[in-house]
Parts: structure tokens; C-alpha cells; sequence
């Protein structure tokens, strides 16, 4: 079911959409058509475009709405603090870790997790957040037992995925797990 060219303004107007394009409209409909499912997303597009837009949109009009709508940029996490701010940790894990925190991804349980610049992690988190999609559970940096969760992924990232899982950059595995749906944003000059 196609929206109609009025609900597509009403979307563009509550989430701060700028643009005409049947590509950018095309793009707006088919988040709205995916956000019932829980299939994970992968958004695509220059930087600058609004990528983080689209996530807001699928949670909100998907029946994870109530629960949390995490946005992570993958980008700007040091790589020695990531697993700690992903998955949490347990007191006394490391140096520093004076008590239980929950990391984003129990946060997000019941909701949605936004994992922007998803091109940035590295190999081993790329590892750690596939094992992370194929079990349904995290585990805290020194904890025994996993803990189950309930979250939709949604990626984004300005970046060739593609062309990094070419190169060997990139799992394959992990791209083809968070791209069940492929959702590309027009750059602004084709608006």
C-alpha cells in the first residue's frame, strides 16, 4: 500500500524533512511500509542527507513506538570503550567500572536501536555485534550469563559496505544480517 502524497507531507513536516524528490518520497514510503516488521534496516546516503531522519520515522510508526529509540554513533565511540558502552559491564570488570551499567543495547530492550556510521566499527566489534544479532542476547564485559533482548537494528552509514566487504573490511555476514532491507536517501542536490 502506497501512501498517498499528503500523509508523505505530514511526514516530511513532523520529522523536519526537506525535499520533493520521488526518490526521497519513495524512500519516506517504504519506511513508513517497513515499520510494522521488525526486519532490520540498513539506510544509505551521502552525508548530510538525513539519514538519521528514517530511523525516528520506522520507530515511530512501528509497535516498538513505547519502547526506547536509541541513536549510537559508532563512529564517535574510542574503540577501548565500545563493548563497555554497547553491551555494559559488571563493577569490577576493569579499572574504573565501580558499579553495573547497562550498555545501549539493553537500554534499547523492547525498542529500537539506531547504530549510525556502522562502517566505522571495527573487525572485532563487527564479530561481537554479529553474534550479538544471531543470538538474541548481549553479554556485560565480566558477566557469566548472557542476557536475552528484544531490539530492531537499524544501521546507516555514508560508506561502499559493499565494496568493504570486497575488499575484506567489512563481514559479509553482518552486512547481509543488518541489510534485510536496503533503504537509500537521494543526496540533497537531486532534491
Amino acid at each position: 500500500m502506497n501512501m498517498v502524497r499528503s500523509e508523505i507531507q505530514n511526514v516530511k513536516l513532523r520529522f523536519g524533512i526537506i525535499g520533493n524528490a520521488e526518490g526521497l518520497n519513495r524512500a519516506i514510503d517504504v519506511a513508513i511500509q517497513v515499520a510494522p516488521t521488525d526486519l532490520s534496516v540498513l539506510i544509505t546516503g551521502e552525508s548530510g542527507v538525513g539519514k538519521e531522519n528514517f530511523p525516528q520515522i520506522i520507530h515511530q510508526f512501528s509497535r516498538r513506538k513505547h519502547g526506547q529509540y536509541i541513536a549510537v554513533n559508532c563512529g564517535a565511540i574510542p574503540e577501548g570503550t565500545i563493548d563497555s558502552e554497547l553491551f555494559g559491564h559488571e563493577k569490577g570488570a576493569f579499572t574504573g567500572a565501580i558499579s553495573d551499567r547497562n550498555g545501549y543495547f539493553a537500554e534499547a530492550n523492547g525498542g529500537t536501536i539506531f547504530l549510525d556510521e556502522i562502517g566505522e566499527i571495527s573487525p572485532s566489534m563487527q564479530g561481537k555485534l554479529l553474534r550479538v544479532l544471531q543470538e538474541h542476547s548481549i553479554r556485560r564485559i565480566g558477566a557469566e550469563t548472557p542476557i536475552p533482548i528484544d531490539i530492531r537494528i537499524i544501521a546507516a552509514t555514508n560508506r561502499d559496505l559493499v565494496s568493504m566487504v570486497r575488499e575484506g573490511t567489512f563481514r559479509a555476514d553482518l552486512y547481509f544480517r543488518i541489510n534485510v532491507l536496503g533503504l537509500c536517501i537521494p543526496p540533497l542536490r537531486q532534491r
